[in-house]
């Protein structure tokens, strides 16, 4: 399965096919990248800037998030698209005309009857990012609304399916459930208990305990997923040549602390905008994202303008 945005490499299905014959799941699922940056440069528009930070964000979440998500779960998901699926699994069930999300909605589906998922993160595809910060926001409203409606929707499926396993339960309430909770803590942590460490220490005696281990803890993760993303950027930087190499800084900036901060600001007032929407029942029709081509298309279509300049009409 790919979006119409996609082109995988040209291995990508060979590794997909490779993973699902070794480990006989019913869907491996690939990774994605951004590939309307300008191919070997740059870039200093907004518009490569912003697929700059998606792609870096993308690898961030590909190489380190769903790791995390595969040990909870025991199980990967399925993402929308650079996904091989068995023919059999996926009639079991009908995408959701409905749905923001119609790949989440099917992949809570098949995990609730008990079918097994794989990642394959070396299995890539590109797609085009939106265009401007303002199709990114709309995107992004669409997915977290559509996790939100999913997440609804099957909350009672997820606490007492019966096909579910202790770890695949715990795994999807802490994905889809409590991931409300941890947002809200997140929140209060990194925009409130931060800033009054800076008049009062994290030690014993000022906090306690407790709040004093956990937040070493929470910072000691932080400055690891910091330094395992660089570290895996600087590894793979040489498969796409210059872009790896660009990638490697916006990687660094991305997962920093500061970057931290700020998508997190950005997913929460994506997340209170969903519940607004949701709880008014504004919820609007799904919406094309717009986006860029790449800047080979470009290039290409510039070549053709020229040509029909210099010797007229071409069929």
């Amino acid at each position: 399965i790919y979006d119409a945005d996609h082109h995988p490499d040209s291995d990508s299905l060979l590794l997909l096919f490779e993973k699902m014959k070794r480990t006989n799941v019913d869907c491996v699922q690939g990774s994605y990248y951004m590939r309307n940056f300008g191919e070997g440069r740059l870039g200093c528009s907004p518009a490569a800037l912003l697929a700059r930070i998606i792609d870096a964000e993308f690898f961030v979440d590909w190489q380190i998030s769903k790791l995390v998500t595969r040990i909870l779960l025991g199980s990967g998901y399925f993402s929308g698209s650079n996904a091989l699926w068995r023919t059999s699994s996926l009639a079991s069930h009908e995408f959701s005309a409905t749905a923001q999300t119609e790949d989440v909605d099917m992949a809570v589906q098949q995990l609730l009857d008990g079918r097994h998922i794989e990642f394959c993160v070396e299995s890539r595809s590109g797609e085009l990012a939106p265009m401007n910060c303002r199709s990114l926001w709309k995107q992004r409203l669409r997915w977290t609304i559509g996790w939100d409606e999913t997440s609804l929707k099957y909350s009672g499926d997820l606490l007492g399916g019966e096909q579910l396993g202790a770890r695949a339960r715990c795994g999807l309430v802490w994905t889809f459930i409590l991931r409300w909770a941890v947002t809200a803590l997140t929140m209060a942590a990194v925009y409130m208990g931060f800033p009054l460490t800076t008049y009062w220490p994290l030690r014993v005696e000022n906090w306690g305990r407790l709040i004093t281990v956990l937040g070493n803890l929470c910072c000691f993760m932080g400055l690891g997923q910091w330094a395992f993303a660089t570290i895996e950027a600087v590894i793979q930087a040489p498969r796409r040549g210059m872009d790896g190499a660009i990638q490697v800084l916006f990687v660094f900036l991305v997962a920093s602390p500061l970057g931290f901060a700020a998508f997190f600001f950005f997913n929460f007032a994506l997340q209170a905008t969903s519940f607004m929407k949701l709880l008014r029942g504004t919820v609007g029709g799904w919406e094309v994202t717009q986006r860029g081509p790449s800047r080979r298309k470009l290039l290409a279509a510039d070549a053709v303008a020229k040509n029909v300049e210099m010797h007229g009409d071409v069929v």
